[in-house]
């Protein structure tokens, strides 16, 4: 199986890798491929440019074998729909594929584009918070219905389309707060080493 863990990564930090790399063994993932965005939907610009994201992102798993950096959504124009790229992949990789999410943008799902075609490319991992439930509503609550499982071995039955929730490590970082850091002069924590240094060589995310 394939792990799936996409966002903007602007910046990425060690929140990002540590979860996509849990999600991964707890999985039982080959590999995750991390894809940066171009053009998330319902969200605002980058502050760094897609070469940029790319580049940090490649810094930032030089020494990370398990996590791949995947670039085809910053080489495809308009929006970057999950389920694009979902398909791409399941044309292009072996065995099944595992989209990993947060919860909040789990609960979101149905309003993401073609989002019911998600369930028939890949699995969904929900990286849960402690003490807060996962409880979708309306039409996601009735999709989830017959698709969760407790247990990561469940995978392995079918092709796709089964939700499994977990509770993963928190990491009390944002790339929102970093950004706001280094606006300020400020040092962050949380920047693989790599990363910090070419944010600093180019003074990205600088008033």
């Amino acid at each position: 199986m394939i792990g799936i863990y996409g966002g903007t990564f602007d910046p990425v930090h060690e929140g990002h890798l540590g979860t996509a790399t849990e999600a991964g063994e707890l999985a039982g993932c080959e590999r995750v491929l991390m894809i940066p965005a171009a053009e998330p939907p319902g969200k605002a610009v980058p502050r760094a440019t897609g070469q940029q994201r790319y580049e940090m992102l490649r810094l930032a798993l030089a020494d990370r074998p398990t996590l791949q950096l995947e670039g085809c959504e910053l080489t495809r124009s308009g929006p970057s729909y999950t389920v694009d790229t979902l398909r791409m992949l399941r044309e292009r990789e072996e065995g099944c594929l595992l989209l990993i999410l947060g919860s909040d943008a789990f609960l979101n799902l149905s309003a993401w584009h073609c989002w019911q075609e998600i369930f028939q490319l890949a699995h969904i991992l929900v990286a849960g918070r402690p003490g807060v439930p996962c409880e979708p509503t309306g039409e996601l609550a009735r999709e989830c219905t017959a698709r969760r499982i407790l247990d990561p071995a469940q995978f392995s039955g079918q092709d796709s389309g089964l939700i499994l929730e977990s509770v993963l490590t928190q990491y009390p970082l944002s790339s929102t707060q970093i950004r706001a850091e280094l606006a300020r002069g400020a040092l962050p924590v949380g920047l693989p080493k790599a990363v910090a240094d070419y944010i600093n060589t180019l003074n990205l995310y600088t008033e």
